[in-house]
């Protein structure tokens, strides 16, 4: 047996290699070209014309294998994962490859930069804990305290970091990154490249905290650099950003015209990934300029790139909710749940890439970042015992706050459907009363309101006011859009001041809190009787109802009832199915 493993062990990497080159064949005008020569053809076309750099690594790896040269090898094993990564095809097989080559090997740059490439594959599936275990490897066997391989894990670790929404935590991680490249473009170990994707990373980490000024200036810069160098790789995520940055401080227009610039470079590089992000803002863009019918044909286009490369970003998730919208105004049932049925498979694709996105998990994992800088734990750990030891425990903390999350998860949610239940126990058994829109969920003492009411009702300036906010609840004003104190008071020919007293002394609340109760109190009652509401989009009930977006209704009407919008429809519909059964 042991010698069967051992023939085994030596083939391996000969059946990959035989296997990735099968066919290929270097065209007769490059054959006489040196190394160099392809390799900076290669660097040239990264990013900008990913076929060409498919080939031009297959070459590089042919090279290497024809030359018997290891570093050529291994490069073109790295460089042709890269590409199939952004190609958004499976490259795993040759970072397979890369790292059975240079396992229990000290060559160059490897075998850290094996692993970097796997972690890189992994982050872009979304598999960010097998990521992060990749570059753990790759830190600890990063030679000689690799100062370009090290800043370099630095970035890949923001990255991460970005992932999980940790925004103020990546920055500073990818200002070191842009920082060392910088001073590195002024020596003799300058790397073009690196630089300018230095300059677009700290660019995509500004718009992210919302510092679009600032986003702009470096995507400018990254611009200006990338025509400077003649170096193109970044150039067209530069101006895509740049649109998108433009989106959210309302310059519709400028935003458009740098988006659609950059389309055909992406449908180019097969990039869908970026392009269903770019369909997605475009679309958002035409629906804020209120071409509507515009804006629905780029989110479709979106849901059409998502769905045929298993991509859903959360971003764009809002798009659907538009579309059903849309087609809920056209009366369009068909088209209306197809999108709802597409949402729901999103969201659930979405959900499960979540747990994944913990930052709990990734604080108690911990980062080989803080590993490696804090502790130095990964270079003294030698023995096979220690290593052992610690895996088990970072397995163990890893476990425990899994299941700690999954059971607060279970909790939550428990308490919601016991809330949604109460609350429809006591919607069916309140009794009849003679005042429309009661507020159902007040804890109002009845009898302070009356006293309230008494002592009032003195003065008839408000009296005459009482009787006016009667009638706003009798004909349900309060599902208007945009009501304030200010603008109440105003309809109802009073001031503020006393205005806020009479609500405050009769309904036992703030403003705030008896429009939201009101509206709430409303809601409640109409979905119950109204099967067709229930299939509205949590969206479209707030909208219905005056709450400015889904988030401000769903957080009072779980502030008021202790449960989601959204439980109470799944349990009225269960009740109403099991009645019609």
């Amino acid at each position: 047996m042991k010698k069967i493993y051992l023939f085994l062990y030596i083939i391996y990497p000969v059946l990959f290699i035989s296997q990735s080159i099968n066919g290929f064949k270097i065209p007769d005008s490059l054959k006489n070209k040196n190394i160099n020569y392809i390799e900076n053809a290669y660097n040239q076309v990264f990013q900008i014309d990913n076929e060409k750099a498919e080939f031009y690594a297959n070459i590089i790896l042919h090279k290497g294998k024809i030359e018997n040269e290891k570093n050529l090898i291994y490069d073109g094993y790295y460089n042709i994962a890269r590409i199939k990564n952004l190609k958004g095809e499976n490259g795993h097989p040759y970072a397979d490859s890369l790292i059975a080559l240079v396992k229990n090997k000290i060559y160059k740059d490897y075998p850290s930069k094996a692993y970097i490439i796997k972690g890189i594959l992994y982050n872009n599936e979304g598999n960010y804990k097998s990521a992060l275990e990749q570059y753990a490897i790759a830190l600890k066997l990063n030679q000689n305290e690799n100062q370009e391989q090290f800043y370099y894990i630095k970035k890949l670790i923001a990255i991460l970091k970005t992932a999980t929404e940790e925004y103020k935590e990546a920055l500073p991680l990818f200002i070191e990154y842009y920082l060392y490249e910088k001073n590195k473009i002024n020596s003799n170990n300058k790397n073009e490249k690196d630089y300018l994707s230095s300059i677009f990373s700290l660019s995509n980490i500004y718009a992210k905290c919302k510092n679009y000024q600032k986003s702009n200036e470096f995507a400018d810069l990254g611009i200006k650099e990338c025509k400077k160098y003649k170096n193109y790789s970044n150039y067209y995520y530069l101006i895509m950003l740049k649109g998108i940055n433009y989106f959210y401080l309302k310059k519709l227009s400028l935003s458009l015209g740098y988006l659609e610039s950059v389309e055909a470079s992406l449908r180019k590089n097969k990039d869908y990934t970026n392009l269903g992000i770019l369909y997605y803002f475009i679309g958002r863009v035409k629906y804020e300029s209120h071409m509507e019918k515009e804006a629905i044909t780029y989110f479709i286009k979106s849901d059409s790139i998502s769905f045929a490369n298993k991509n859903f970003e959360p971003i764009k998730r809002d798009g659907y909710e538009i579309i059903i919208d849309y087609y809920k105004k056209k009366g369009d049932l068909n088209n209306q749940l197809k999108f709802i049925d597409k949402l729901i498979y999103s969201d659930s694709i979405i959900a499960e890439t979540q747990k994944n996105l913990s930052k709990e998990i990734f604080k108690k994992y911990d980062t080989p970042l803080l590993i490696k800088e804090k502790e130095g734990l990964i270079k003294n750990l030698n023995s096979k015992n220690s290593i052992f030891s610690w895996l088990i425990i970072f397995l163990l903390i890893t476990s425990a706050l899994f299941i700690y999350i999954i059971k607060k998860y279970r909790q939550k949610i428990k308490t919601y459907k016991k809330q949604a239940k109460l609350l429809l126990e006591k919607n069916e058994n309140r009794k009849s009363s003679s005042k429309e829109n009661e507020n159902i969920l007040s804890n109002t003492n009845k009898q302070d309101d009356v006293d309230n009411k008494k002592s009032i009702s003195s003065n008839p300036k408000f009296q005459l006011i009482i009787n006016k906010i009667e009638l706003f609840e009798k004909n349900k004003d309060f599902l208007r859009k945009n009501i304030t104190l200010d603008t109440l008071s105003k309809e109802l020919d009073t001031n503020r001041d006393y205005l806020s007293k009479l609500i405050n002394e009769l309904k036992g609340k703030n403003f705030s809190q008896y429009i939201n109760e009101l509206r709430i109190n409303y809601i409640i009652s109409e979905l119950k009787s109204n099967e067709k509401i229930r299939k509205y989009t949590i969206a479209a009930i707030s909208e219905d109802i005056g709450f400015n977006n889904s988030e401000s209704f769903t957080n009072a009407f779980k502030k008021i009832t202790g449960t989601l919008p959204s439980y109470f429809i799944k349990l009225l519909n269960e009740e109403n199915k099991t009645l019609n059964n």
